[in-house]
């Protein structure tokens, strides 16, 4: 089957080795992210979408499992926030930066009254976060839950490990393969939905299969603003039938748009987010990295509203690219999703590539 010109099978060479997508997916490669997936959390990542993505899955970033040595949490914390590393307390000079940071990473124990409002989303915000009464009969519901048993009527069903290889994302001729049999196409104006149950919720599976499309090339893709859960809640009827559609082909125009890399990182002089926990950032992080944990843009299982999410990515500037990561990425791509929401220029890298590639550079420690 061709599906592409000859530039374009070069970049499904590059990335039909099992890779781009992360870089699709180093991003699917073990870790403690493996807990968002319910993966096999010893499989180890790797992430340069061009030099390093043969690599991926071949076991040689198997030498990455150790920390870098300096400090950099530590550093970030003095130089941005001027605060000590116990702790994100109110000690800075700028107590603007410091209610922003304490926001961010010290969530509440105990919702205010305000946040038990109902969710507010503007106009510009549901073009991305679907509402379900925006559903139209134009679009493709696909259900990326594992182990659904209830979908929202109409859907096609297509759990997101169909993309996973022990741990990996399967190559792009065998991604866009599984996509084209479900029978979705390119042109299709795709609606994402789902969680994976398994790791408590949340919608980190739904934008990472959105981050991965969106890196196929796909235009009309967007998130549904709920599960089929909320769907119930709110008053309407499920369905344990799931749609079955005739085959199609799917051709994709791979970007490397929404893909970080190490080089990038190194020479581009990005923003850096680290979405890992605070304690995880404590112990380590990419030099220059702020600390908003993706459980920082929820509210339960949902994004906050618009103003608050605002607000949690004040800090950080529109005038420069911004690189977010955790782990394997799975968990970054919340905050990858809210980014490119919000406006800015965002990209989803892993914490396991940068240690991967600290090592040759002799920065890792152990």
């Amino acid at each position: 089957m061709k599906l592409m010109s000859n530039l374009t099978s070069k970049m499904m060479f590059i990335l039909g080795s099992g890779v781009v997508l992360i870089a699709l997916i180093a991003l699917a490669h073990g870790g403690p992210e493996c807990e968002s997936l319910g993966g096999d959390c010893a499989t180890d990542g790797g992430w340069d979408p061009m030099a390093k993505l043969d690599e991926i899955g071949t076991g040689n970033y198997d030498k990455a499992a150790s920390s870098i040595g300096t400090n950099w949490p530590q550093k970030s914390r003095e130089v941005r926030w001027n605060q000590p590393v116990s702790a994100f307390e109110n000690e800075t000079a700028n107590e603007t930066e410091a209610a922003t940071v304490q926001n961010v990473v010290t969530p509440s124990a105990s919702k205010t009254e305000e946040q038990k409002e109902p969710l507010s989303r503007s106009s510009q915000f549901q073009e991305w976060l679907v509402p379900f009464d925006a559903i139209t009969d134009q679009d493709l519901l696909l259900d990326i839950s594992e182990n659904a048993s209830e979908h929202i009527p109409g859907s096609v069903y297509l759990p997101y490990p169909e993309f996973m290889l022990d741990g990996n994302l399967k190559s792009v001729e065998e991604v866009v393969l599984i996509l084209g049999d479900a029978g979705v196409s390119e042109n299709d104006s795709v609606l994402i939905y789902g969680e994976c149950l398994p790791c408590g919720g949340g919608p980190s599976a739904a934008t990472y299969v959105y981050w991965m499309m969106k890196s196929l090339g796909h235009e009309n893709v967007r998130v549904l603003d709920g599960t089929v859960e909320d769907w119930k809640e709110a008053g309407n009827a499920a369905t344990s039938e799931s749609m079955v559609l005739p085959g199609t082909v799917y051709t994709p125009h791979i970007t490397m748009q929404y893909i970080g890399s190490y080089e990038f990182i190194k020479e581009g002089n990005p923003q850096i987010i680290d979405a890992r926990s605070m304690q995880d950032f404590g112990i380590n992080s990419i030099p220059g990295a702020i600390n908003i944990p993706y459980e920082s843009v929820l509210d339960e299982k949902k994004l906050k509203d618009e103003a608050t999410l605002r607000r949690i990515f004040a800090v950080i500037s529109k005038d420069r690219p911004v690189v977010v990561y955790t782990n394997t990425g799975i968990k970054a791509s919340v905050e990858w999703f809210v980014l490119e929401l919000l406006g800015y220029d965002a990209k989803l890298y892993s914490w396991q590539d940068w240690l991967y590639n600290q090592q040759p550079e002799g920065n890792l420690s152990g």
